[in-house]
């Protein structure tokens, strides 16, 4: 009988490395329980003893087993709004530059494994009294649905952009840069894009986006 592949954060790309080292253990450790039991039967009891801290500095650094799994989406959520972290864009351009920034860095986020096995676990125990999607939606897509929409904002008023509703431009741009991967990747039937893939879909959904939002 087949055994299930246990994920890790053995990438050649850890989403964790710019951490400092002990909130990298706890949230790697975290990681590795979480994919092993699940949200409801990981304990922090299991996640301190792995990264080899006490409990009483595991709840110190994240407060409860949520905040554990809130820090380790956000800390995702953060590297993908780096491209957002940057001047006002002054003409189209700029904009345009922006967006290419931002989609390929989200692109490459959203669709890391680690991502993807935490997209799967909140599938899993959705429905079940799970705080898991919640926690999903309030630390990685909010954020940056916030902070897209606040682009967009700063596009239509330098007149880059034609008025309309900020949040559903931005949501268009997500739509047309993943499409249905996402689904795709959670249900392991596609790989990982490769970066000419990323780049191709980002130049794509950047120059519809201009297109059907010109000022």
């Amino acid at each position: 009988m087949a055994t299930k592949k246990k994920e890790t954060l053995c990438f050649t790309d850890d989403p964790l490395a710019d951490l400092p080292p002990r909130r990298h253990a706890i949230l790697a450790a975290a990681f590795a329980v979480l994919m092993e039991q699940g949200y409801a039967g990981a304990s922090t009891l299991e996640i301190a003893s792995r990264a080899k801290v006490s409990k009483r500095e595991l709840y110190a650094e994240f407060g409860s087993k949520a905040g554990i799994l809130e820090a380790l989406i956000a800390t995702t959520a953060a590297r993908m709004q780096a491209p957002l972290d940057l001047p006002r864009v002054v003409d189209r351009r700029s904009l345009a530059d922006t967006l290419t920034r931002y989609g390929i860095r989200a692109l490459t986020e959203l669709s890391h494994p680690a991502v993807t096995a935490i997209n799967r676990l909140a599938a899993a125990e959705a429905g079940g009294g799970s705080e898991i999607g919640k926690i999903l939606d309030r630390a990685g897509r909010e954020p940056n649905r916030l902070a897209l929409g606040r682009l967009m904002a700063q596009a239509q008023a330098a007149g880059l952009l034609a008025n309309g509703d900020a949040d559903r431009m931005s949501g268009e741009f997500f739509s047309l840069l993943f499409g249905d991967l996402p689904v795709r990747l959670m249900l392991g039937v596609v790989e990982p894009p490769d970066a000419r893939e990323i780049a191709r879909r980002t130049k794509s959904a950047v120059d519809a986006v201009l297109r059907l939002h010109a000022a």
